[in-house]
């Protein structure tokens, strides 16, 4: 019997020693579980983020590239020079040949015709002949056979021809193609854009005439790139010279010669084994309660964030005198309007004020505070849910309009205006009189972008100010002479 209870302490104590090893086994094993399973996920999101900023980036400097090139092939000089019986070789010279490489690093230059052949070839800062690119051009149709592609469904009738809508690099209509590639040996950019007007010029049917550039990566490219990223060994390399040691996507290139960004991914995996390890054996409650303690700080600090992003929000886009929009949120509606094409028509009404500075004089700045609120008042509820009202500083507004577009009704609008703002302002030491004048322009009849159908409305203004202020007066169409101004007198005060 001895023996059995011997055995029997033996088991017990074995098993204890079992169950304590289990217990402790279980632990680490469930707490290297989760490490192991948050460092691949942390690997993982990691990776992600970094190859959506290596991305951003890598569009961005196509982008920047097209933007560049876009001064030459977004311009009436430039379809005046190639559209012509014969090209204009003078403003080749002047314009493209000059400043091609020394200022912009352009390396090759193409001016690729309706058929698709090089009529104008630039290599660096010399006039080649035109064949010599015709080997390039094979080579990268398909970016001018995507730039032709985006021209025609951006283009619209204006008179006798065509014209692109919004701007062709930062739109959302863009009417560029680009694509990392290699050139001649040379691993860059390449962007094809088509040539078009950007004010008064016309292009006829039919394809048009394309420029095609080429600008080559160099180590300072490199290095800006990297620096702006943060990212260790990043570069842009042809996929079969890649290290397959390092992080990569695929960035560019045609089927048999793809182009990656490469670069040595941040492992956070590490980090967080290292910082871990000690604190492994800590007990279970303490991680909760330091947990929970965290989140409830940081529950806190979130909502603050929230309140003062959301304040700061409202104060980036409203001005603090009257709580009208101010330029920024106005800007932004217009761009919905022409860039994103949300309106097929809107227009534009800027008003100022007339001897709003008397007030100012006679009274001082807080009545003069008193009546531009006032008068902001009452031109919003003019205005009412046709379109937006906001004022872009001192005594000058700015409207959007949206719906009530025919001239009858917008022109009746601004005789409206006029009086609401011509009507006796009181405040606290006395009252003023003021009076508005008023310049009006529609997208897209008088002009195809909003800064140019702003200036538009703004001319317009001014004209009414030199017939007299107290006025409405309509902007001229881009054909029309100044004595075919419609013009409509609403003086209420001069």
């Amino acid at each position: 019997m001895p023996s059995t209870k011997n055995g029997l302490k033996f088991n017990l104590a074995l098993g204890i020693y079992v169950l304590c090893a289990a217990i402790v086994v279980g632990f680490a094993g469930s707490n290297f579980y989760v490490l192991i399973t948050a460092g691949k996920a942390a690997n993982g999101v990691q990776f992600e983020a970094e190859a959506n900023l290596v991305d951003k980036e890598i569009k961005l400097q196509l982008q920047d590239l097209a933007d560049d090139q876009s001064e030459i092939s977004y311009w009436d000089k430039t379809v005046f020079a190639f559209y012509g019986r014969e090209i204009d070789m003078e403003f080749v010279e002047d314009e493209i040949v000059n400043g091609s490489w020394d200022e912009a690093e352009l390396e090759h230059v193409i001016v690729v015709d309706q058929s698709g052949n090089p009529k104008v070839t630039i290599f660096r800062d010399q006039l080649m002949d035109p064949n010599d690119g015709l080997e390039n051009i094979v080579a990268n149709f398909d970016l001018i056979q995507r730039a032709r592609t985006k021209y025609f469904a951006n283009r619209k009738a204006r008179g006798k021809g065509f014209v692109s809508i919004g701007d062709p690099v930062w739109s959302k209509n863009a009417i560029y193609a680009a694509d990392y590639r290699i050139v001649e040996g040379q691993l860059g950019m390449a962007v094809a854009q088509a040539i078009v007007p950007d004010i008064l010029e016309v292009l006829p049917d039919g394809n048009p005439y394309v420029l095609f550039t080429f600008r080559p990566l160099n180590k300072f490219t490199f290095a800006q790139v990297r620096d702006q990223l943060g990212l260790n060994r990043f570069s842009i390399v042809a996929q079969s010279e890649a290290n397959p040691e390092l992080e990569q996507i695929v960035i560019g290139g045609i089927a048999n010669e793809k182009i990656v960004a490469v670069w040595a991914a941040t492992k956070p995996s590490m980090n967080i084994w290292e910082k871990t390890l000690p604190i492994l054996g800590s007990l279970l409650a303490m991680i909760t309660i330091g947990l929970g303690f965290i989140g409830y700080r940081y529950s806190k600090v979130l909502t603050r964030i929230q309140v003062s992003e959301a304040r700061n929000r409202f104060m980036a886009e409203h001005d603090a005198l009257t709580g009208l929009p101010n330029r920024l949120q106005f800007d932004n509606e217009l761009d919905k309007i022409i860039a994103k094409g949300e309106l097929d028509r809107c227009a534009i009404i800027c008003t100022d004020l007339d001897k709003f500075k008397d007030v100012n004089d006679t009274y001082g700045h807080q009545a003069g505070d008193a009546v531009i609120k006032t008068v902001a008042r009452r031109i919003s509820e003019v205005v009412g849910r046709k379109g937006m009202a906001a004022r872009i500083g001192g005594d000058e507004f700015i409207i959007l309009l949206r719906d009530g577009l025919d001239e009858a009704s917008v022109m009746m609008l601004c005789d409206t205006i006029i009086d609401a703002v011509c009507e006796e302002v009181i405040f606290d030491n006395g009252s003023a009189c003021v009076g508005a004048s008023i310049g009006v322009a529609w997208w897209p009849d008088d002009a195809l972008t909003a800064k140019t159908v702003i200036r538009s409305a703004d001319q317009a203004l001014y004209r009414a100010k030199e017939l007299g202020r107290g006025q409405a007066v309509r902007a001229a169409a881009p054909n029309d002479s100044p004595d075919r101004r419609n013009t409509i007198d609403r003086r209420k005060f001069v």
